[in-house]
């Protein structure tokens, strides 16, 4: 229960100050317009807000990205629902009964259906997430070089065996991330790796434009290759969503409580698990909610129970991805990759001694992700007319804007023109492995947790004399070990079911 007084007690005070609020309002605006324009991610969105941090302090960065976070992956119903395309991939499933809603005429009790799933499974989920992820960062405050070594074992097994792209391209990735982050100077005795003579790459790859050249200016790359223009159907722009609209999806809500309870379960158990997301916890809910319905042949025509479990469970996985990136140092997905770049970018390392050292800026993310989640669902009421007049704009138009945003923001880390050589030489390798369906978020968990598993392991070597059995015979260490070949076996189980139930 600590947790929880800290929250209120440190936290909120922060997150209410009238700056912040506005910089929640202003985040959760950008993320679910970002969110709801098909070829936008949440991803791109908090890569395109990572440069605008550095003038921030370290409380408002970190509540401007969560905001932008909560925002994104609830904006995408509305793409998902209105035009059948996900805004995100979490709203993958949200298309199989939303837009079936919409064509039926439905399209405001299909908003507000997605709206207040949104709203409630994000919001329970924050309050299990803050019990988790404290308890989850007190056992790890005693981890050692063993430890830690262990640590990074599980969440490679994690990538290998959780994510979509298969044995050998997720090892491929987590190889090449591991790669990256060798080069520049060794972290212990400062000797020149893989800089070829570039001094500029004696200080190694910085993670922002890694990040925006990877996940930002690739997904810009392959929108504009696929020529894509999406406009909203003129009927549903002049759509409203009033009171009654709302009550009434709350009803249709709370009457589906097995429904309710067991997407979040699943949502929040997902996101827990590194590498996973949003989009695998939507599946496999909507399917879990299929499966258990005595009317299973209706799921795909137009029924609220589809959406609910959608939307339930990828809200909830929001809050099961931080656990792991507070308390372990671990990204759960791309979203919570990027923000460990705001972390390092205020001089904070996620992980087990953010709550010792950092402890107030933990409780200010638990804070902005219970404040988030209500300016979130007060902006979908409000806003969704003009959100939905987003969906229209025409994307010649947009992703330059964009693209000069991202060099803009890579420029500004360090006034380099180097860096933006960094950020379009990735985003043309993000392009290309994206072209080959090459998982990127293992790459980016190697290249952060790389530094931390190789000094750990030396470290550990050392104070060993070289043997590797105190790996096996340290407790926490051998528990890490075997959560590595549980959560390895299990991903692959996960995968194997959510691609069956994809075919049916």
């Amino acid at each position: 229960m600590e947790a929880f007084f800290k929250t209120f007690q440190v936290g909120m005070p922060i997150v209410l100050s009238v700056g912040n609020v506005l910089t929640i309002f202003l985040g959760t605006i950008w993320g679910m317009i970002f969110g709801a324009i098909p070829g936008l991610t949440a991803t791109m969105g908090v890569a395109l807000a990572l440069p605008l941090t550095y003038g921030m302090s370290s409380h408002t960065a970190l509540i401007l990205l969560s905001s932008i976070y909560i925002g994104a992956i609830s904006g995408g119903f509305i793409s998902a629902g209105l035009i059948n395309i996900p805004g995100t991939p979490s709203s993958i499933a949200t298309t199989f009964d939303a837009h079936p809603m919409v064509k039926k005429g439905q399209a405001p009790l299909a908003m507000g259906i997605s709206l207040m799933s949104s709203f409630f499974g994000g919001l329970i989920a924050v309050f299990i997430m803050i019990i988790a992820t404290y308890s989850l960062a007190q056992i790890a405050l005693k981890f050692g070089p063993f430890e830690y070594f262990a640590l990074g074992i599980l969440a490679f097994a994690g990538c290998i065996g959780m994510f979509e792209g298969g044995i050998v391209r997720n090892t491929l990735s987590i190889l090449l991330g591991l790669l990256i982050a060798t080069i520049g100077a060794d972290p212990l005795t400062g000797v020149s790796r893989l800089t070829f003579g570039i001094p500029d790459l004696i200080a190694g790859i910085d993670i922002l434009p890694l990040l925006i050249g990877l996940f930002g200016l690739s997904e810009v790359f392959v929108a504009i290759e696929q020529r894509s223009k999406f406009a909203v159907p003129p009927e549903t722009k002049k759509m409203k969503m009033g009171i009654n609209t709302i009550a009434d999806a709350v009803k249709i809500i709370f009457t589906q409580p097995v429904n309710f309870i067991r997407s979040l379960i699943v949502g929040f158990v997902i996101g827990v698990f590194p590498g996973v997301g949003g989009a695998t916890s939507s599946v496999l809910a909507y399917g879990l909610a299929k499966s258990y319905s005595k009317q299973p042949e209706r799921f795909g025509t137009g029924i609220p129970d589809g959406v609910i479990a959608s939307e339930v469970a990828n809200n909830a996985t929001i809050a099961g991805a931080i656990v792991p990136l507070l308390s372990l140092g671990i990204p759960g997905d791309s979203v919570t990759a990027m923000m460990i770049g705001g972390f390092m970018i205020h001089g904070m390392i996620p992980g087990p001694m953010l709550f010792k050292e950092h402890a107030t800026s933990a409780y200010t993310v638990f804070a902005a992700q219970i404040v988030g989640n209500i300016v979130m669902v007060l902006l979908g009421i409000l806003l969704m007319r003009f959100i939905i007049s987003a969906l229209s704009i025409k994307s010649y138009y947009l992703y330059p804007i964009i693209t000069i945003s991202m060099v803009v923001g890579a420029y500004g880390i360090y006034n380099r023109v180097f860096d933006i050589w960094v950020a379009l030489f990735f985003g043309f390798v993000g392009y290309i492995l994206r072209k080959i369906e090459f998982p990127l978020v293992p790459l980016i968990t190697a290249f952060i947790l790389g530094p931390i598993v190789e000094k750990g392991l030396r470290q550990a070597l050392s104070l060993s004399q070289g043997s590797l059995v105190p790996l096996f015979t340290r407790p926490i260490s051998l528990t890490l070990m075997i959560f590595a070949v549980v959560l390895f076996i299990l991903g692959l189980y996960i995968n194997m079911r959510v691609a069956k139930r994809q075919k049916l």
